[in-house]
């Protein structure tokens, strides 16, 4: 099976490298310097134009939620039938499929996930919109390569998405001033507190696999919330 991508940004690129496992991809991105080295980087072929990518079995666009409005226009005035599967977070499922013509068959395919750690071989949870049913067991085939598939309305992927990035980032903002106020003020050694530890901890917590320093802070946080 033959998948185009349109996008080489992360998510683009973090697609393409974990789809060419197990499918031929095709790469387009309207940058043609950056998409013939993203290309090369991930051996993956790197297309001509939309027109090419279009012929593909199916297109996923990873492009930001700003151009995906210009991709179904593109899609649109090629008068032929093209599959596509959004992956951007912010477009709601009935703008995409009001936006696509007959031809162009449309659906959501979101990611409660982050490009770099997908990259990385980290295994998302990815929710296909339930609607059309036509296109889900397409949409099953290709993305369980990356990670597990849910079957749901996959705009509730931006509610999710929305909650996680805002209590994290409030979270290192939050340690970036206590840090200060401490009177830690080295970039280097803020970026490692953050970076390392705050991330390390985090991803101990979602595998319950936190060590015996962290398990006491844990146990600590809980007893203050109860109170």
């Amino acid at each position: 099976m033959r998948i185009g991508i349109v996008g080489a940004g992360r998510m683009g690129k973090a697609l393409a490298g974990r789809l060419a496992k197990n499918f031929e991809v095709l790469l387009f991105d309207n940058k043609p310097d950056y998409l013939v080295r993203a290309a090369a980087s991930l051996s993956v072929q790197a297309a001509a134009g939309i027109e090419e990518i279009a012929a593909a079995d199916a297109v996923i666009l990873a492009v930001p939620d700003r151009e995906v409005t210009d991709c179904i226009k593109d899609f649109n005035g090629l008068k032929r039938v093209i599959t596509v599967f959004n992956v951007a977070t912010n477009v709601a499922h009935g703008t995409l499929t009001n936006m696509a013509c007959p031809q162009v068959k449309c659906t959501s395919v979101k990611f409660v996930g982050h490009a770099l750690e997908i990259a990385n071989g980290a295994r998302p949870f990815i929710i296909i919109n339930q609607q059309p049913a036509e296109l889900v067991p397409l949409a099953q085939e290709i993305f369980s390569c990356i990670g597990e598939v849910m079957i749901g309305k996959a705009d509730m992927v931006t509610v999710i998405n929305t909650i996680a990035a805002e209590k994290v980032l409030e979270a290192a903002v939050r340690m970036e001033d206590a840090l200060k106020e401490q009177g830690f003020t080295q970039p280097a050694l803020i970026k490692s507190a953050i970076e390392q530890v705050a991330a390390g901890i985090i991803r101990g917590y979602a595998n319950n696999n936190l060590g015996p320093f962290a398990r006491e802070i844990e146990q600590a946080v809980k007893a203050r919330q109860k109170r």
